[in-house]
């Protein structure tokens, strides 16, 4: 479930000091966006009831937001239990309570910093994310941070992002009308997961889903057979080893790894440290290879798949027209339908 989500986490605490055990704990989260726990005035999609509120519609994106004339005031609410103390102040959650040891430091924090967002995201109109997690043990204070993170950076020049974005005009031309759809289709998958990466809280909130959509543009241009794929990246120049080290090993996960199936497995950390660090290294190997292609079908050296059909058969408009039927009734049921 959280198969992608699991970055291995260190405490950073005061060179000099350490842990005590048994003893007592505090960990505090910080939440955003903050608005919605009455901390700040941004717009957002939270209003407040009975109060004048000003809308903003971004037409260029299709968002809307709202924002109250007079702003919720900052939540405030404790829940006492037998063994833990719970307080929300603001976009602050403080919990409080007794630890024996270390391992059950650890399943409360993983508890309240992986737990609360999703339990959250039930009540509230904005899907929360945590922020940071911090605390202390004793008298000694802690970050629970992420330690060994792997990031690539985009090293270039003026002169050469001239030079990439001429390319880029030069390669319009391959999308006339329904020219090269699959191809079209492909860097639009890969497009989505390297947006899935900087839209996400993390580079890894959304990690399974980039795994998807890589695999998404591999299915797209070469076939949903492992075979074809094998093959189509050969007559592209790439060896035996460097496909099954760069591009099958996502085929595999998207089938049978918490990606395209429900997984309630649970690995060991070291193992997930792996799939993250070898996820990470993904971006490159495909943006080389869908460049690759697209120089390739440019200059006539390479032939795509052929398109499917566009038009949809007699059966597939059957189909279609009753699950817009559906969809329709549901849409008319809304209290917010305006005919």
């Amino acid at each position: 479930m959280l198969t992608y989500q699991l970055q291995e986490r260190f405490f950073k605490i005061e060179r000099g000091k350490k842990f005590v055990f048994p003893n007592e704990f505090e960990i505090e989260v910080c939440l955003e966006p903050s608005e919605q726990f009455g901390i700040g005035t941004n717009f957002g999609r939270t209003i407040r009831q009975d109060t004048k509120c000003n809308t903003f519609l971004d037409a260029n994106t299709g968002r809307c937001y709202g924002r109250s004339e007079s702003p919720l005031e900052a939540i405030d609410v404790t829940l006492e239990g037998s063994n833990t103390l719970l307080k929300m102040h603001g976009n602050v959650l403080i919990a409080k309570g007794k630890c024996k040891n270390l391992r059950d430091l650890l399943q409360v924090l993983q508890s309240i910093h992986y737990g609360i967002a999703i339990i959250l995201n039930l009540e509230l109109g904005e899907p929360p994310v945590v922020k940071y997690t911090r605390g202390r043990i004793g008298n000694v204070n802690f970050q629970w941070i992420m330690g060994n993170t792997l990031y690539e950076f985009f090293v270039t020049t003026h002169k050469m992002q001239n030079q990439h974005v001429l390319d880029s005009f030069l390669r319009l031309n391959l999308f006339g009308e329904t020219k090269n759809r699959r191809l079209l289709a492909g860097l639009y998958y890969f497009y989505v997961a390297r947006r899935l990466v900087e839209a996400g809280n993390s580079p890894y909130e959304f990690l399974s889903e980039v795994v998807l959509n890589l695999c998404k543009t591999l299915e797209v241009l070469f076939g949903h057979s492992r075979d074809n794929v094998r093959t189509e990246l050969m007559k592209l120049g790439y060896t035996n080893e460097e496909i099954e080290e760069r591009f099958i090993p996502l085929m595999i996960l998207r089938n049978d790894l918490d990606v395209g199936h429900v997984s309630l497995k649970v690995f060991k950390q070291n193992q997930l440290n792996i799939i993250h660090q070898y996820l990470t290294l993904s971006e490159r190997d495909y943006r080389e290879m869908l460049k690759r292609l697209v120089t390739k079908i440019g200059d006539g050296s390479y032939t795509p798949m052929q398109d499917t059909p566009i038009i949809l058969k007699n059966k597939d408009f059957k189909k279609i027209n009753r699950l817009l039927t559906t969809l329709e009734n549901r849409i008319k049921k809304s209290p917010h339908y305006n005919s």
